[in-house]
């Protein structure tokens, strides 16, 4: 048996089966490392151009401003590419057989595929959210129950920074399947506040009040026009304040608490004048 496996001068390697030989008395080892220095070298080459392929294609995307999610998808495709490319030259350099190498491979995906059904549909999920874009990373989104800021979108998952600061991880078939509403898709984006009024307050006069103070505030848009609606709530009077803001331009947030603080005070300064009638 070990007879058979010997230097082989075919090989071109075959200069160190000689060497290793000379110190092997077994003489088996020159052999074997001939047989592997091939195929390692050629997985190796063909490993360290697939890098700096990728190298040279992700400074090109850098370079052409081109979506960051494309920049992900195209970069983890030309590293399983390579990697799959790498290896099947290395077994092929081995001496295995490119037929049965194919049909072990084609039974090897069957049998994978139906083993890891859910993980090859969250990569061709994550695939497809990559290339149709229907949210970015930073925007704000909402998937069934969850809701946050989209912090990273990979080949299997979508991460979420939700609002009471914890991190949401989402399979990506769920937000493939399931209706996803983006907040951040458009700068203009209606906001709306609330405003409890005291007993007996004329209503008509705070709800042209609370009309004024929003049409005269510099974050609130003029088109479309804000909306002020009554609405009862119990015993109480609740006007319903509806505004538009440009939340590329304006921080929602600050805005609503700024408005909130002008309406407090001009319900304040309304119930002092009315104070003097009353005790009248």
């Amino acid at each position: 048996m070990l007879a058979d496996f010997s230097c082989d001068s075919a090989y071109f390697f075959d200069g160190v089966c000689t060497s290793i030989n000379r110190h092997d008395p077994t003489g088996f080892f020159g052999p074997l490392v001939e047989r592997l220095v091939g195929p390692f070298a050629v997985l190796l080459v063909l490993y360290l151009v697939g890098r700096v392929l990728r190298r040279f294609v992700d400074a090109a995307m850098r370079t052409a401003n081109t979506d960051p999610q494309v920049q992900a998808l195209v970069h983890n495709v030309v590293t399983a590419v390579t990697l799959v490319v790498a290896v099947l030259s290395a077994l092929v350099a081995a001496g295995v057989n490119i037929a049965v190498l194919l049909t072990v491979a084609g039974l090897g995906t069957v049998a994978i595929g139906l083993a890891l059904q859910d993980l090859l549909r969250n990569l061709l999920a994550g695939i497809f959210l990559l290339l149709e874009h229907p949210f970015r990373i930073g925007d704000f989104i909402t998937v069934e129950e969850q809701a946050g800021t989209v912090q990273s979108i990979t080949l299997r998952t979508t991460t979420l920074h939700t609002p009471d600061g914890k991190l949401a991880i989402l399979p990506n078939l769920m937000a493939f399947n399931n209706a996803v509403v983006n907040e951040s898709s458009f700068s203009l984006r209606q906001f709306s506040l609330s405003i409890r009024l005291q007993p007996d307050t004329d209503v008509e006069q705070a709800m042209r009040e609370a009309r004024t103070i929003l049409e005269h505030a510099e974050a609130v848009a003029r088109r479309p026009s804000a909306v002020v609606q009554p609405q009862l709530d119990g015993e109480a009077t609740v006007l319903r304040c509806l505004y538009w803001v440009d939340q590329s331009r304006h921080d929602p947030d600050a805005v609503a608490a700024d408005l909130a603080a002008t309406l407090w005070r001009s319900g304040r300064a309304r119930a002092q004048q009315s104070q003097p009638s009353a005790g009248a």
